[in-house]
């Protein structure tokens, strides 16, 4: 059993509707900021609004035999501040757009969990990058994190000050490297961007060597040749997407920078930043990589995480 999970409950993603865009609140700064983003985005694709609100307690172990003991004050405390959280959240929801279709869910159990059950049937998860846990000084919380790196959809990632979600016309910047987690990265951010935003396609090369000779002058054969390699990985990547979405402006740019430094920069002033939870370079037992984690707490714009689903 969940430590946090006084009883047996069905699974998070049987109350969640299919292709819903689920959202998690808390009453945080953060989790506000992922509310009002998923609102606009569940309103532009026309999606059903799911908000999950975990209620989340922590048993104590008796003296004398360790047995987890429940208290009955804490649960009830943790559910009533839930159910306050919820409500208004709802209501806000509504508010901003009554012919929305809103449900909500407020489960026993951790957050990310929660979040990555709902995942199996979401079309898209979005988070704040903290919420109101114990750590609440941490740079990315755990809730996102682990979020990010388990859920079987994107999952977006909100801080605070960061640009609202866009009207119409979205500028979204993504970073492909051949990987398949880019190529999934690079269909969603088309799907971001339609009907009729700018895609600014990032592929970043850095090391570069031929007959022996590391490649560093613009301009020379060299130059041009790696440059052309790489460009035709980065066409790779979304072959297909712009006959898919003919409205979509795109923009192709290979750049000799770090990945990390190419993506921010692009991003400055992006609505959104697409990534792969994990590139070409990463292990494969991580679940995510070096870029995304950096994008996660760097990135100035909301950043999707895609991952790669396994099959089998």
């Amino acid at each position: 059993m969940d430590a946090t999970q006084p009883a047996d409950q069905p699974p998070t993603s049987a109350q969640v509707p299919p292709g819903a865009v689920v959202v998690g609140v808390d009453g945080s700064e953060p989790a506000e900021a992922a509310l009002a983003w998923a609102i606009a985005e569940a309103k532009r694709i026309e999606a059903p609004l799911h908000l999950v609100s975990a209620r989340e307690v922590f048993a104590a172990a008796t003296p004398l035999d360790g047995t987890l003991v429940w208290s009955e004050a804490a649960m009830a405390e943790a559910g009533d501040d839930t159910d306050r959280v919820l409500a208004a959240a709802v209501a806000q929801a509504r508010a901003a757009d009554p012919e929305l279709a809103v449900s909500a869910s407020s489960p026993w159990g951790g957050a990310a969990r929660i979040l990555v059950e709902a995942s199996e049937v979401a079309r898209l998860i979005v988070v704040g990058h903290r919420g109101r846990g114990r750590l609440t000084s941490a740079v990315l919380g755990t809730v996102s994190i682990q979020t990010a790196s388990h859920a079987r959809c994107p999952v977006v990632v909100l801080r605070p000050g960061q640009a609202p979600h866009p009207a119409q016309a979205p500028g979204v910047v993504v970073g492909v490297d051949g990987s398949r987690d880019s190529v999934r990265a690079a269909r969603f951010a088309f799907e971001a961007a339609a009907p009729d935003g700018k895609i600014t396609v990032i592929h970043a090369w850095w090391l570069e060597v031929i007959d022996g000779v590391v490649v560093t002058t613009p301009e020379s054969p060299e130059w041009a040749a790696v440059t052309e390699r790489h460009r035709a990985r980065a066409e790779k990547a979304i072959a297909g997407l712009r006959e898919q979405y003919p409205h979509v402006e795109v923009e192709v740019r290979i750049e000799r920078a770090a990945a990390t430094e190419a993506l921010l920069s692009a991003a400055e002033n992006a609505d959104l930043l697409v990534v792969g939870s994990r590139g070409r370079g990463g292990f494969a037992g991580l679940l995510l990589g070096s870029v995304s984690q950096h994008m996660l707490v760097q990135s100035p714009c909301p950043v999707a995480v895609v991952a790669r689903i396994e099959e089998g």
